[in-house]
């Protein structure tokens, strides 16, 4: 072999030998863990229809319904979507700062096996009821700067730290859609109590005592009633005819007019010092008629009445199969007379 032909044969050694090397340093890096690399970086969210969280014996079980999710254990009652996005993207996030090992003792050490009090499961399924992800959330390191989580959906049992600290909401109220109904109390046209009547005047301003006449209206108590319907939220939710509910006394507490010819009437029933109401929306505009000669400003006014109007409706078909339960930082103001509310 000529000088030549040795010298090309030892450079296309040493390619087929770079070349080889490349190949097993990039598999070794693309299968071996790496500091900082996510937990689920597989993982689409898109797919998920059902998260199932476990925690100190209890289940949450949040299915999509639709553009949104339902809690199963509430009766299928509405989930919070913004709650439960959250959550996904926090899990999403999980990063990994190291290997810890696999060992069931070690589990058991962590926090992570058997499932307990300090522990959470998290099973995300898609569609088909096809199991996609489940894993253990265990205990934080001492100085709570990670957490130790472990998948439990294949072969591969290590145990990781997280990069940080993992903390997961798993209880039904971190995730129900507490919120029945929000508006200000400057739409507020017109209250009507038990003994009492607070209207505004024609000339707009706070709400002043209509009924009963010639008495002085304590602001402090009528301002709770106004605000009324500014972001009530539950403390907790039965369907209709559940055995708890079915059979309370439910009467009229508050009729509530807004300037928009809406309203709600509030129906109240108080049993062993908690508060229980029912709420049905209205709306005082039967017929929208639409003219060749209406304005931009008439389309516009006539297309917001439509638009509330069909709110009412369907606030009355979701609403109308619950019964919420109020802290008595609301439902006290459902038990207000006349007395309370002047001098």
């Amino acid at each position: 072999m000529n000088p030549l032909n040795q010298k090309l044969t030892v450079v296309a050694a040493a390619l087929l030998l770079l070349s080889a090397a490349t190949y097993w340093y990039d598999q070794s890096s693309a299968d071996g863990f790496q500091r900082g690399q996510r937990l689920l970086q597989n993982l689409n969210p898109d797919e998920i229809a059902q998260i199932v969280l476990s925690k100190g014996g209890e289940t949450l079980t949040l299915t999509r319904q639709g553009e949104g999710y339902i809690v199963e254990e509430k009766h299928g009652y509405r989930a919070r979507n913004d709650a439960i996005n959250r959550a996904v993207r926090d899990l999403l996030e999980i990063g990994l700062d190291r290997e810890v090992g696999d060992s069931e003792s070690l589990a058991s050490e962590l926090g992570i096996e058997p499932l307990g009090d300090e522990s959470t499961e998290v099973t995300f399924s898609n569609a088909s009821g096809q199991e996609m992800v489940r894993l253990r959330l265990g205990s934080e390191t001492e100085g709570g700067e990670g957490t130790y989580v472990q998948r439990q959906d294949g072969e591969d049992r290590t145990i990781y730290l997280t990069a940080a600290r993992v903390t997961l909401a798993a209880g039904a109220k971190d995730y129900l859609q507490r919120e029945i109904v929000d508006h200000a109390s400057g739409d507020v046209r017109r209250i009507e109590g038990a003994d009492f009547v607070l209207a505004r005047g024609e000339d707009g301003g706070s709400l002043e005592l209509e009924q009963p006449a010639g008495r002085e209206l304590k602001t402090s108590e009528s301002s709770k009633l106004s605000s009324f319907l500014n972001r009530l939220r539950f403390e907790e939710v039965f369907l209709a005819d559940d055995p708890q509910v079915a059979t309370l006394p439910f009467a009229q507490a508050l009729r509530i007019d807004l300037d928009d010819e809406s309203g709600y009437i509030v129906s109240y029933a108080g049993a062993d010092e908690r508060h229980f109401v029912k709420l049905t929306g209205y709306f005082n505009v039967t017929q929208i008629e639409l003219n060749q000669e209406d304005q931009d400003d008439e389309l516009q006014d006539k297309a917001d009445t439509l638009r509330r109007a069909d709110e009412v409706q369907q606030f009355n078909a979701y609403h109308g199969s619950w019964v919420y339960e109020l802290a008595d930082f609301d439902g006290d103001k459902l038990t207000l007379r006349a007395s309370d509310l002047t001098e």
